[in-house]
């Protein structure tokens, strides 16, 4: 049967977006990811003695926290859970994990730290003694993420940068494909998100991504900047990325207290302005502010105080709070730098609506 021009071109434009969807259910990129997170079987057995144990790593990690983090945000959040548009993670760096524990539907993630974004390894031109110690490296830089569910910044500069893994790239992609996402591309970018990136190195990385193989597309944005106030004048295109972004679902941990420090304001009123629901352990927003910016905060876990290195930025109205409320019950998993889970805190903290319109008012 002869079908009318408009409807053969239709047709074909179907049948093409219909094909460029299923390729993008493998790509090399995604290829690439699920070797970097150790799931594809490896004939050298140098590489699958690494893939065993991260194989392992991974199985503890999704049995021993990361479904307890899911239960806990379907209880606690779930409505913002499940209609999620922009989730914020200041001072996230690689930790998508995290992200997608709590909020695994967003349509895009926003994720900053000092780490270069860096690029995915060229595997076939890879030998196999590169690959296996690439698959080392990996292992070494997510150890303390996966025991102990935070990375140290000072250890970052140097476990994500040797000789056979560069910058945060394969950090993130491994990690969603772990999580059971697909990859479906990336794109290098400039600090506002503008595209084809200029200078010498990239500073945003955008990965375009989906649940499994058919869900619905979501984002990406790592950027790599200074959040300090003297880094966000030299680095102010990262403000007019985030000028549209409102509102947001923010996640706050183990941030070395910067939002508690002077040095760090401009940042500290970004996440004040744009946030409707705060997801943070005490090291995000001082609870005094939480409180002064009509926040209505819930506490869970248990306060005791600070790690010794933070120990000026104990809090003494979130310890009294904390002891008013009673009760504590230790949170089911592994948060921020406590050592011990009975000692972790976690606060959620929801603002009106009519709070959020004040909040649209010009600039302070």
């Amino acid at each position: 049967m002869n079908l009318p021009r408009p409807t053969r071109i239709a047709g074909l434009f179907l049948l093409l977006a219909l094909l460029v969807r299923c390729a993008a259910a493998v790509t090399p990129t995604q290829d690439s990811a699920r070797w970097l997170a150790g799931l594809d079987a490896a004939s050298d057995p140098r590489l699958a003695e690494v893939q065993k144990e991260a194989n392992a790593a991974w199985e503890s990690l999704q049995g021993t926290r990361i479904e307890a983090m899911e239960r806990f945000a379907q209880s606690h959040f779930g409505a913002e859970r499940d209609h999620c548009d922009t989730l914020f993670y200041p001072f996230g760096g690689p930790d998508i994990l995290n992200a997608l524990s709590f909020f695994p539907a967003c349509h895009r993630y926003i994720l900053f730290g000092l780490e270069r974004v860096g690029e995915m390894p060229d595997l076939d031109a890879m030998s196999a003694d590169s690959k296996a110690k690439l698959l080392r490296d990996m292992l070494k830089a997510q150890r303390y993420i996966v025991r102990r569910n935070f990375f140290v910044t000072s250890d970052m500069s140097g476990e994500l940068n040797t000789p056979n893994l560069k910058g945060v790239l394969p950090m993130l992609c491994a990690t969603m494909v772990r999580m059971g996402y697909t990859v479906t591309g990336i794109e290098l970018a400039n600090l506002d998100g503008s595209t084809p990136f200029t200078g010498k190195r990239p500073r945003l990385a955008r990965v375009h991504f989906q649940r499994g193989t058919d869900g619905p597309p979501q984002q990406l944005d790592f950027a790599s900047f200074d959040a300090s106030d003297e880094g966000l004048g030299r680095n102010a295109d990262f403000l007019t990325l985030m000028n549209p972004v409102r509102p947001t679902v923010t996640l706050i941990k183990a941030s070395s207290y910067l939002l508690h420090d002077k040095s760090f304001a401009r940042m500290r009123g970004l996440v004040e302005d744009k946030s409707t629901l705060l997801v943070q352990d005490d090291t995000g927003l001082p609870y005094a502010l939480m409180l002064r910016d009509g926040f209505r905060v819930e506490l869970y876990g248990n306060y005791v105080g600070t790690i010794p290195a933070f120990r000026y930025r104990y809090q003494t109205d979130l310890a009294a709070a904390y002891k008013e409320q009673g009760n504590h019950l230790p949170l089911p998993f592994a948060w921020s730098y406590a050592w011990r889970r009975d000692e972790a805190s976690l606060q959620v903290a929801r603002r009106a609506p009519a709070v959020m319109a004040a909040a649209d008012l010009p600039e302070r």
